[in-house]
């Protein structure tokens, strides 16, 4: 009798598989697709040379031309008379030290602009102009009748359409170009201060970086140096509405002794 082992391997583990074989691509779909490729890389490159050639051609970096003019940041008159002067170059050449003096000649001409800038587009033959309005704080008022103002920068210039309702200030001393920014500060903060004590002008000593503010009834305040300005306008207030009640004349606050604690009050002689 033939005997089995029990660790025989059942004869369902011995079914043969079967490979599969993975096809090939065919030699002419390779051979295609790499003359497809070859013609859009051959196809891009073409139209690239020629878009750069029309672009190199249009910007005539040797001769450049100004074909449109663009003026950002301004309106009103000032943004008119600019473009003006820039459309008059259409069709002219333009070089880049001609860019140059046309700024120094904006500048000049316009001081209430700041950050005045004069571009030119290579590729596209653009001339920009581009600058930004000064933002006055307060307006001076001098012996020769002129109206200068001061901006946030300190800086000192004219403006015939400038605003007027922003603080006068009757300047004592030689007057800057430029003023500390301790002037801008102070100009600023009465501004905000405005509401709190009316006044009319103010008057200030560059030398000393002193003011005096005139009130609408005549009245004055000598604030001194400009440390502690709130703490000096929101005591002024307070004083003269006691004043105005107990007297029937200007008076005159002298802060002179501030800090420590004292305020002067006198009878002013007008």
């Amino acid at each position: 009798m033939r005997k089995y082992g029990h660790n025989r391997p059942s004869a369902s583990l011995y079914v043969r598989r079967r490979t599969v074989r993975k096809k090939r691509s065919s030699f002419f779909f390779k051979f295609f697709l790499f003359l497809f490729l070859m013609l859009a890389v051959g196809w891009g490159g073409w139209v690239a040379l020629r878009f750069g050639y029309v672009l190199i051609k249009d910007a005539q970096i040797t001769d450049w031309h100004v074909k449109t003019v663009l003026v950002d940041g301004l309106q009103g008159k000032v943004e008119k008379q600019v473009f003006e002067t820039a459309a008059s170059l259409e069709g002219k050449p333009f070089s880049f030290e001609q860019a140059q003096q046309l700024q120094r000649k904006l500048q000049k001409q316009y001081p209430m602009l700041k950050r005045v800038q004069v571009s030119r587009g290579l590729l596209t033959g653009k001339l920009r102009i581009t600058a930004k309005p000064r933002e006055p704080v307060a307006q001076f008022v001098l012996p020769d009748a002129s109206r200068p103002y001061v901006d946030q920068d300190g800086t000192v210039y004219t403006d015939d359409e400038g605003p007027q309702d922003i603080p006068q200030v009757e300047l004592m001393g030689e007057i800057p170009t430029t003023l500390p920014s301790s002037f801008v500060e102070l100009a600023q903060g009465v501004v905000r201060l405005k509401k709190l004590l009316p006044f009319v002008s103010m008057k200030f000593n560059v030398p000393e970086n002193t003011i005096v503010m005139y009130l609408p009834d005549e009245s004055e305040v000598h604030f001194g140096g400009v440390q502690d300005l709130k703490s000096k306008v929101q005591r002024a207030a307070q004083i003269m509405n006691i004043a105005r009640e107990k007297y029937s004349v200007p008076v005159v606050l002298d802060f002179k002794f501030f800090t420590q604690g004292k305020v002067f009050l006198t009878l002013s002689a007008h």
